[in-house]
């Protein structure tokens, strides 16, 4: 160790000793006190070392010139350029060293695209930090937030969309490695939700790819053990199922292991399964079906409320027990003579009949397969709802996009860093 660096390490514990003693309580004080105390302590104590330990490594240069990241022309040193900070721990006034570019007139620091410095002059752990609060946040609402968990860390809410847009759109472009191999049967479902916008609406279509358990507790330790991968974006549903297939593809056990793919009759989903998908079971969210029901029996029995509910019981125990069979057979008997209650015998009877080969219950439930749609359900609501249709919220594709992507990287993998994204953007 130099003797400049001894002199430093002993002139910060001269200083950390007197504010020790300056904060020390030297009466009574209770647990909210000194928090408190502590609290300054460390905000101080962990700014103070990392501006040292920054400055010992800021304002070097290889040599006076570098390579122009936008034209690859040949830069040449012009000056030191002052810069602050913004640390985990606090502000930092740093100085790098700053080349200019006579070709393409552009200037840069080559120590910020080596660091990783973000929007806002953001290290890549404070990238990390509020892009992940940002993917479970209102922007607006994360300033206050940090005061909170992180005080240190003050930025303006532009700064903070800024940073979450980054690095979704890095995670877009180099997504996380998938969850490997499955231990149990697959299941995949697909939906989708709409996002408001200016101006209207617009569809984000969202994947779930999963291990379904039929004796998993509901709490978060069951839900892990599923090992649920979500996927969604706001470009075309053929976008989606390529990728939702692919990580079927790369869950499946054996390359002809069936996987339980669920729909909930919409054409574009049976579609994309044919296309992308083999050794498919194919099974119609059974969810959807008793919606169904409910419609019918709400014609069969206009007046009769508890007569209704016992018919639609009925019918989702039959199609349990013994498949789509009965059901057909009962529609094709019933006789209604009223125009609408017509109606809805025809288009209902029309949808099941087309949807029969779906409609094998009894096998799946005997296979260990899911017969609902809860887990796309879940994933729209956790993937989508839950963070873009807030109370006046409006948003445009090039910004939800990313978003959209970041928060599907986070639900699949709550722990993921994301520095090495602060560094490839």
């Amino acid at each position: 160790m130099s003797t400049e660096r001894e002199r430093k390490l002993d002139e910060l514990a001269r200083r950390y000793r007197e504010r020790l003693a300056q904060e020390w309580p030297e009466g009574e004080t209770d647990a909210t006190g000194i928090e408190e105390r502590v609290r300054r302590i460390e905000q101080e104590v962990l700014r103070e070392v990392t501006e040292e330990m920054l400055r010992e490594q800021t304002g070097k240069r290889a040599g006076n010139q570098a390579s122009c990241p936008a034209c690859r022309g040949l830069a040449r040193y012009r000056k030191q350029s002052a810069q602050e900070l913004v640390t985990l721990f606090g502000r930092v006034q740093i100085a790098r060293a700053y080349f200019h570019c006579a070709s393409c007139q552009q200037g840069f620091c080559p120590q910020d695209r080596a660091w990783g410095i973000g929007p806002g002059n953001t290290t890549p752990g404070v990238q990390d930090l509020v892009a992940a609060l940002g993917a479970g946040d209102a922007y607006t609402h994360l300033p206050s937030v940090l005061r909170r968990a992180r005080p240190q860390v003050v930025l303006d809410v532009k700064a903070l969309e800024h940073v979450a847009q980054r690095l979704g759109t890095q995670l877009a472009a180099a997504p996380p490695v998938g969850l490997g191999p499955a231990a149990r049967p697959v299941a995949v479902a697909m939906d989708g939700v709409m996002v408001p916008q200016r101006g209207g609406c617009k569809e984000a279509r969202c994947g779930v790819v999963y291990e379904p358990d039929w004796t998993a507790a509901r709490n978060t330790t069951a839900c892990a053990g599923l090992r649920k991968e979500y996927l969604g974006t706001l470009a075309s549903r053929d976008t989606l199922v390529r990728e939702v297939c692919a990580r079927v593809e790369a869950r499946r056990p054996t390359p002809t292991t069936r996987v339980a793919a669920l729909g909930d009759g919409a054409d574009w989903i049976w579609e994309g399964y044919a296309r992308y998908l083999p050794h498919r079971v194919e099974i119609l969210d059974f969810y959807h079906v008793s919606e169904r029901l409910g419609q019918i029996a709400a014609a069969m029995y206009p007046q009769e409320e508890k007569a209704a509910h016992a018919w639609r019981e009925a019918q989702e125990q039959d199609l349990q027990v013994l498949g789509p069979g009965r059901l057909l057979e009962r529609l094709a008997a019933w006789d209604p003579e009223r125009a609408k209650a017509r109606e809805v015998r025809r288009v209902n009877l029309g949808y099941f009949q087309n949807q029969r080969k779906r409609m094998d219950y009894p096998r799946y439930l005997r296979e260990g397969w899911p017969i609902g749609s809860g887990a796309i359900e879940g994933a729209c609501k956790h993937l989508v709802s839950d963070r873009f249709r807030g109370t006046g919220m409006r948003w445009k594709s090039p910004t939800a996009e990313p978003l959209l992507q970041l928060r599907a990287a986070l639900l699949t993998h709550p722990d993921l860093d994301l520095r090495p994204y602060a560094y490839a953007a």
